[in-house]
């Protein structure tokens, strides 16, 4: 028993690290997760699975309105005549003491009896076929398209928040290792200002000095680290995994930098848009409505009716006592019935449907300056961006080149310091410049990526396509 507890004991903890690994995320795997587990991509899935069923069910418009209808009436009093034989005298003189001497039929009541129970039932179809019917059904074609973009502009605009998540955290890991470092040669130097300070090299003042210096830089680091567990675990809900579940995220900020001709990718990508798709596929519904609206409003529309009756007084008897009790059916097997009707009210100007097929055509026009619009807006977006990209490009040059310069000048900065012709201050000055400018450094690659997405979502197209 004893052996068996302790290979179970082995057992649990050979397998804790294995439970406690952390799953390592690439940027690909990100994209794969969030196209599997996101829940705004699975609820827009069902807004585009409902315009997909309409567009399959399209025919159900020629479908004929069914109906099916039955009553009953209790029929107190039907009527019907009875016979009645009466004797009389034989004398030819009659008179008021004479028995009763004619024959002849009187009408009796009929009791309740006599009470019969009516059923009828009918059956009922009707199609109602307008000109406007083709244009109603190309709506349904056109809302599944509208349903494709909009759901195709969800899914790239959650790829994109994700891609720049991403890298956010790379770039907020790396600044975390930095403040870390700074904190670790701070703490170096506090021991090192203390041992000085004992062997009477230094003042006291030195020493507190340099513990200030060292703590100050604590907070930043813990908001730092906070603010990294917050968006971590905001980057777990939209991939969907376990908020208890730890992350390693494989990728990195270094990427090479590219310049680009701004008419050139205007001209050629612009028209890709999601969003101008969108603002297009939308004018296509709404003229489509209003012509739909149009012929359905000032078309006749051609009505096919048909009807079948059968009725009885009484149903449920088992032998039929007269004819009236048995189920009765027309000779003609039913009634068809064709008709036209158009609304003249239609044609009078200022009529309800006159307006609101006016108010449609300025809606239309309205739609149209909407899009210029947007295309010009989307064309100085494309201009920034890039812009801002070329600065991105400029600032990291800049700030690499500030990086070499201030590690040359942190080196020469503790040597002199260790030789006695430099002030502690300046040791912690050069420190804080070189931090600095390794912060800028990644700050900048994280700007020049969120740029290089924001303009893949604009063109809707991937920067490797762009650089072919």
């Amino acid at each position: 028993m004893k052996k068996m507890y302790l290979m179970i004991s082995g057992l649990i903890l050979l397998m804790a690290p294995l439970a406690a690994e952390a799953e390592v995320i690439t940027l690909d795997k990100a994209i794969q997760l969030l196209h599997t587990n996101n829940l705004d991509i699975k609820a827009k899935a069902y807004d585009l699975k409902v315009a997909e069923r309409n567009r399959k069910t399209v025919w159900n418009n020629f479908l004929p309105t069914l109906g099916v209808s039955a009553g009953s009436a209790l029929m107190m009093n039907p009527g019907y005549m009875e016979s009645m034989s009466l004797t009389g005298p034989t004398s030819s003189t009659p008179s008021f003491n004479d028995p009763i001497v004619y024959l002849g039929q009187v009408d009796e009541p009929a009791g309740p009896d006599d009470a019969r129970m009516g059923l009828d039932v009918s059956f009922n179809a009707q199609l109602m076929i307008n000109t406007a019917l083709g244009a109603g059904i190309r709506n349904y074609v056109l809302q599944y398209e509208a349903g494709e973009i909009s759901y195709e502009m969800a899914v790239k605009g959650l790829e994109m928040n994700t891609k720049i998540q991403f890298y956010s955290l790379l770039n907020m890991q790396e600044q975390i290792k930095i403040m870390t470092k700074g904190i670790d040669l701070a703490e170096k130097r506090y021991l090192q200002v203390q041992e000085n300070y004992r062997n009477g090299l230094i003042p006291e003042l030195d020493v507190l000095r340099t513990r200030v210096a060292y703590e100050s830089q604590k907070p930043a680091l813990s908001t730092m680290e906070t603010q990294y567990e917050n968006m971590i675990m905001g980057f777990k809900v939209m991939l969907g995994i376990n908020r208890n579940q730890e992350v390693e995220l494989d990728g990195s900020l270094n990427i090479d930098t590219y310049r680009f001709d701004a008419d050139n990718l205007i001209e050629k990508y612009l028209g890709k848009s999601l969003s101008l798709k969108a603002m297009n596929k939308n004018l296509e519904v709404l003229e489509n409505t209003k012509k739909m609206q149009s012929l359905y409003s000032r078309t006749p529309t051609l009505m096919l009716g048909y009807s079948l009756k059968a009725a009885s007084y009484n149903p449920w008897a088992e032998e039929y006592a007269s004819e009236t009790d048995s189920w009765s059916f027309p000779e003609d097997f039913g009634t068809i019935t064709f008709g036209l009707s158009i609304n003249l009210d239609n044609y009078i100007p200022g009529s309800k449907k006159s307006v609101e097929i006016s108010n449609m055509k300025d809606q239309i026009a309205q739609l149209k300056l909407s899009i210029e619009q947007s295309a010009l807006q989307a064309e100085v977006n494309v201009l920034n961006t890039l812009s801002k990209l070329e600065n991105s490009i400029e600032q990291l040059d800049a700030n690499k080149l500030n990086v070499e310069l201030a590690r040359k000048a942190y080196e020469m900065t503790s040597e002199a310091y260790n030789l006695g012709t430099k002030e502690l201050l300046d040791v912690e000055s050069a420190q804080n410049d070189l931090l600095s400018a390794e912060a800028k450094v990644l700050g900048e690659q994280f700007n020049y990526l969120s740029g290089l997405l924001n303009l893949e979502y604009t063109l809707n197209t991937s920067i490797e396509e762009i650089i072919k």
